[in-house]
């Protein structure tokens, strides 16, 4: 019987010394079910309750430091599991896989870290106010990992409020407060029950003080409501019809000059019949070689006089520098106007830190390292006086791309891409959710067309109007409300 009650006492002891390690991988979990393809967003609004209960029964700074490296860690390995089968895909070994992606959340963990931090150090103020302060800074945090990206490598790719994608009422608020009045709200509700498990209180002051909680929701959600019901009598200005080409080209036959002809055709095959395009929009790099060369340029023009609609042509360049690119053609096939891509993926378009990493890393892109383009370039301009603003791959998650060409007089946005580095993972889908909240930040409309998916078009109120899913071959025709 002794020894028996000894085993239940040591299980308890083993227990409770793993609730430290527990409740951060809690956080983690529900984050990653809240992300796609789980598509469960609504865990979000209490996934920051684990992380806080831990950040509060920390002892001290490196308790409370280990918690938000645990929460972390395991989240960003969990969204970007991504990268194993990508660079598997590429050729590179198993070990070398593994490592890539633990090394990128290893780092990426550091978002984390500083949020446990500040969370705590504001536990002095006591539990009642440190949901607010908390998700104040959490706010911060994002807005300057962000703007980190002007001045250093960083990669913004998760924001606690891209969770909501799917819940369009709740998105609603973007346009006034930014992603990042979304994320202060999911993390102020999480952090704010997580407080209850805190101060011994009675039930029924507990429940006064969770509220707030379940009342910021619902003001969003109301909110977001009054929002699409004023959408409904908006008439626009105007229509685009649009036409976006996903040719599903293998990312890997790209660069095959034996296969470029074959490439030429089914791009031929997805161009025929869009007469009554008024734009058609190809994706990231969609020709098998550089859009310089006199021979693409020659077979840009006879394809574009079979439909003499304008074209956005993405495609590799390098007449002034080496750039990932988009260009607008006319319906003679005559180059209009350029964008050079202004933010290019570390060790994908180039390598950070060259003098000393590129002793050991060279970039995964076939072509080699690009230059980026000034952050301050014309926009495009179609018949009519309609502007685009242009977004190229992965900038599609620098919110403030997007704000500088609404200052400048775009209309509606671009987002051109190839995800097929990807394969059939979350990725792309990942990728395509941030669309929406550019669209709602800057209530502009967004086409975007992807090599494999995903394409579509999104409103100014973040609902998609025609989408073509993931690996689908074809042209997705729509027609673009403009405001």
């Amino acid at each position: 019987m002794d020894s028996k009650s000894e085993f239940q006492k040591s299980g308890i002891r083993n227990l409770k010394s793993s609730i430290p390690l527990l409740l951060p991988a809690l956080t983690s979990l529900l984050l990653i079910l809240s992300y796609p393809k789980f598509n469960q967003g609504w865990l979000a609004w209490l996934a920051l309750a684990p992380l806080t209960i831990a950040l509060w029964r920390a002892g001290n700074i490196k308790q409370a430091l280990m918690a938000g490296f645990i929460a972390g860690l395991s989240f960003y390995a969990g969204i970007l599991y991504w990268i194993y089968p990508t660079m598997r895909a590429g050729g590179v070994n198993p070990a070398v896989s593994v490592f890539g992606l633990a090394a990128l959340s290893f780092v990426m963990s550091a978002e984390f870290v500083s949020a446990a931090a500040l969370g705590f150090y504001l536990k002095r103020i006591g539990p009642r106010a440190w949901p607010y302060l908390f998700a104040a800074g959490w706010a911060l945090l994002e807005y300057g990992k962000v703007y980190l990206s002007l001045k250093a490598v960083w990669f913004p790719w998760f924001m606690l409020g891209y969770t909501q994608w799917a819940y369009i009422p709740f998105i609603q608020v973007v346009s006034v407060t930014g992603i990042y009045g979304l994320s202060a709200a999911v993390c102020f509700t999480g952090a704010l029950a997580g407080t209850l498990f805190i101060p011994k209180e009675r039930p029924w002051k507990k429940f006064l003080r969770f509220a707030p909680a379940a009342l910021v929701p619902a003001l969003l959600w109301g909110y977001g409501l009054r929002e699409l019901g004023a959408a409904s009598s908006v008439i626009p200005a105007g229509y685009l019809d649009a036409a976006l080409l996903q040719p599903c080209i293998n990312l890997y036959d790209k660069w095959d000059a034996g296969k470029a002809a074959g490439i030429r055709k089914e791009l031929e095959d997805l161009l025929s019949g869009l007469k009554n395009a008024e734009l058609i929009v190809w994706p990231e790099n969609a020709l098998p070689g550089w859009i310089d060369e006199p021979f693409y340029a020659g077979w840009l023009r006879t394809v574009s006089l079979k439909n003499k609609s304008y074209n956005i042509v993405g495609s590799v360049s390098r007449g002034d520098g080496r750039h990932v690119a988009a260009f607008l053609l006319d319906g003679k096939g005559e180059i209009k106007a350029s964008y050079n891509k202004r933010r290019l993926v570390p060790f994908g378009e180039y390598v950070p830190l060259r003098d000393f990493l590129g002793k050991y890393i060279k970039p995964v892109a076939a072509l080699g390292e690009f230059e980026e383009g000034d952050m301050e370039q014309p926009l495009f301009e179609l018949p009519g006086g309609i502007k685009l603003g242009a977004a190229v791959c992965y900038e599609s998650i620098f919110p403030y791309l997007f704000s500088a060409d609404v200052r400048a007089g775009a209309a509606v946005f671009f987002n051109i891409t190839n995800d097929g580095w990807y394969l059939d993972t979350a990725a792309p889908h990942q990728h395509f959710i941030v669309n929406i909240f550019r669209a709602v930040e800057t209530r502009r409309p967004v086409i975007r067309a992807a090599n494999n998916g995903i394409s579509a078009v999104i409103d100014p109120w973040g609902r998609v109007l025609a989408k073509k899913g993931l690996n689908e071959r074809g042209v997705l025709a729509a027609r673009v409300p403009l405001y």
